[in-house]
């Protein structure tokens, strides 16, 4: 709708799509005193209408002619200025759009849906709730607990931003630490947040958290619907909530007065969104504490190697914890060689003789295990015996996995599926080979193995059903559950003191894998799931089979070298190039047309070279990514590797598009500071 005015009140609006933006528009009478920055408001985009974010109000300009806002959707702002500059600061980083960053902070509701959203059930919580200040904790912490407790009560008082990593073994008692540090947080009158890699892990978490924090807890997480998401949201912006348990979205809980930020398990990828805007949740909450004078605390027994580049240069606060609570012993690690195994045996088999033994003694003494393979599925390829050919995805380039339950070929990427995996797709023989292995077929061979121990499997084809995964946890806990079988979603953070084995079925799956950090995701994996072995009193073993017993991330897992695994990675991240030493951004381009897919990569470059003026960057590609067509697209990059930390990278990637046209069909996605370049 067009309207004409002499001076007009003009409103920038960000839309939440991949646009420049911000939009203009006018303000209408009836709107001017409710219109303000941080408010959402109802536009016309183009031949529809769209809910967009008020960033900036300019008065008294002249147009003659705008477009208007049609409705203000909300009572008084929902986005403070430290978000606003947040998502403005998320969209230069990550090369978003401004709605798009918003979009990714802000729920997706709107008043209107308001009184048909249920009351939340998140946060019930099946303990009493107590006011916080009465609990002073039963647990009385060991001297390195206490020593931490104090530094960081140290960083908090000092009121000014500062950064710390709490490198503790597992079994060492952070979660304790963490529960001390936000008391004294909440003391000083601020608010906490505390952040898990995986969403599983919010159910043990919240009950931890439930007994010291009771109503002052608010768990936030994907899995909550767009109401309940709402509910969070708006329960923290009142002041309801001083304390946030989640996953990666829970950075963005609306406290105003932030105190301290706790990422717990750091080095996990699942920090990183992988859809834009594809931020980090380390990052994000780094922004959020210095621009509110609070600190942040990363937690880990494995961190990161560009954490612990940090820590060793004095850029973090050091804080250890060496030694497992009540001085239990780190577990005793065994590796199995099956290349030898299977020279022995004469045949390849998923449970080695030594892993087999160890589970026959642990069931024989009621004692629980767990048995890691970070791959889903039963089968992993499946062979065509008449063509000779691994039967893929048509929308891939990836083998199909063989699913026994549901008896279907899947592919992993797209969900495509082949409901008769009796006959080949393409020739239509029924002549097929099945090999390698994963989860389900793990499963299958234990039950066989051990028939009267009762199996159970936790990964993500196990848990779909909502419910699903705390229930296959809560059997495990009370022992009505002998051995757990999972990828690595047991790997990470769980406490289950009746475990006193686990078994890795295969090690080398990341290792394979054409990535700079998969050493890294190999000895973090090894050493997060060797873990959760001897946490009771019982003590603890671990064996790990493998067909690279000598690799050094193995090596180190095996003897708990976390430092050690640090010198020998560091020192081809220096040889190689790779971070911490560089700063990297992935440019990636998909499309249906492999040949117009190639051609925009090569004019991408080009015209990147054109506006080069920096020594310090070098241009990679371009070249297929290592799944070189995923979802029916072809995709192939373009690096940018940048030596220093000024940021010019991003200058020359937005002088280039300036000038670079894609093609039809053809999209580009850009990827700051990649956790995998798969």
């Amino acid at each position: 709708m067009l309207f004409q005015l002499e001076k007009i009140t003009l409103v920038q609006v960000a839309i939440p799509l991949p646009v420049e933006d911000p939009f203009t528009y006018g303000i209408p009478e009836e709107w001017l005193e409710k219109v303000k920055p941080g408010v959402r408001v109802l536009v016309p985009f183009k031949n529809r209408e769209i809910v967009g974010f008020v960033v900036d109000v300019i008065y008294e300009s002249s147009q003659k002619k705008i477009k208007k806002i049609i409705r203000v959707l909300d009572e008084e702002p929902i986005l403070t200025k430290h978000f606003l500059e947040l998502t403005c600061w998320m969209k230069d980083y990550y090369f978003s759009s401004w709605g798009e960053a918003i979009q990714t902070v802000v729920p997706k509701f709107y008043p209107k849906r308001h009184a048909s959203i249920k009351k939340s059930s998140e946060n019930s919580l099946d303990i009493p709730h107590q006011n916080n200040a009465t609990l002073q904790s039963s647990i009385t912490l060991n001297p390195e607990q206490q020593t931490a407790v104090d530094k960081i009560t140290q960083l908090l008082g000092a009121n000014h931003f500062q950064s710390a990593l709490l490198f503790g073994v597992t079994g060492s008692g952070k979660s304790e630490v963490y529960i001390r540090a936000i008391k004294e947080t909440i003391k000083m009158g601020k608010s906490a947040i505390c952040l898990v890699p995986e969403i599983a892990l919010t159910e043990q978490m919240k009950r931890f958290f439930g007994t010291h924090f009771g109503s002052k807890l608010e768990i936030v997480h994907s899995k909550l619907s767009e109401g309940e998401r709402w509910q969070a949201w708006d329960r923290t912006r009142k002041g309801e909530r001083s304390v946030v348990l989640g996953a990666r979205s829970g950075i963005f809980a609306p406290f105003h007065r932030l105190g301290l930020v706790i990422i717990d398990e750091e080095q996990e990828p699942s920090y990183k969104q992988d859809q834009t805007p594809r931020y980090h949740a380390r990052e994000v909450a780094r922004w959020r504490c210095q621009d509110q004078n609070a600190v942040l605390l990363i937690g880990t027994a494995t961190p990161s190697i560009e954490s612990m580049h940090q820590a060793n240069q004095g850029e973090l606060v050091q804080i250890e914890l060496t030694q497992r609570i009540a001085a239990k012993k780190l577990p005793e690690i065994e590796i199995v060689d099956l290349n030898q195994e299977q020279q022995i045996v004469k045949e390849r088999s998923i449970i080695s003789r030594k892993l087999s033994i160890s589970i026959a003694q642990a069931l024989e003494r009621k004692e629980g295990i767990l048995l890691l393979l970070n791959r889903r599925g039963f089968s992993t390829q499946t062979h065509c015996l008449t063509c000779a050919r691994p039967i893929t995805c048509r929308y891939c380039d990836v083998s199909l996995t063989y699913h026994q339950e549901s008896r279907k070929l899947l592919c992993h990427y797209c969900n495509y599926q082949v409901d008769d995996p009796e006959k080949c797709p393409r020739c239509g023989n029924s002549l097929l080979k099945f090999s390698g292995i994963g989860t389900e077929k793990v499963e299958s061979e234990v039950a066989r193995m051990f028939p009267t121990a009762r199996v159970a499997r936790l990964d993500s084809d196990s848990t779909q059903r909502k419910g699903s995964h705390e229930d296959v946890l809560a059997r495990f806990r009370a022992r009505s559950i002998d051995i757990l079988v999972g990828t690595q979603m047991i790997a990470k953070g769980f406490d289950f003191p009746h475990v006193t084995l686990v078994g890795v079925i295969l090690a080398d799956t990341a290792l394979a894998l054409p990535d700079f950090r998969s050493s890294e995701k190999t000895f973090q994996l090894l050493t997060q799931v060797a873990g959760r072995s001897g946490r009771g009193d019982l003590g603890g073993k671990v064996v790990i089979q493998t067909y690279a017993p000598f690799h050094y991330s193995i090596q180190c897992a095996k003897d708990h070298a976390t430092r050690k695994f640090f010198e020998d990675e560091i020192v081809h991240r220096r040889d190689f190039q790779y971070p911490p030493y560089v700063k990297l951004i992935n440019i990636i381009l998909r499309g249906k047309s492999e040949s117009s897919v190639i051609r925009d990569a090569n004019v991408l470059r080009q015209t990147l070279e054109l506006n080069i003026h920096e020594k310090p960057i070098d241009i990679l590609g371009p070249s297929p990514l290592p799944f070189g067509k995923l979802r029916g697209n072809y995709r192939w990059h373009v690096m940018l590797k940048e030596k220093g930390d000024e940021n010019k990278a991003h200058g020359l990637l937005r002088a280039a598009f300036k000038t670079f046209k894609k093609s039809s069909g053809i999209h580009v996605a850009i990827d700051v500071d990649p956790i995998s370049i798969l």
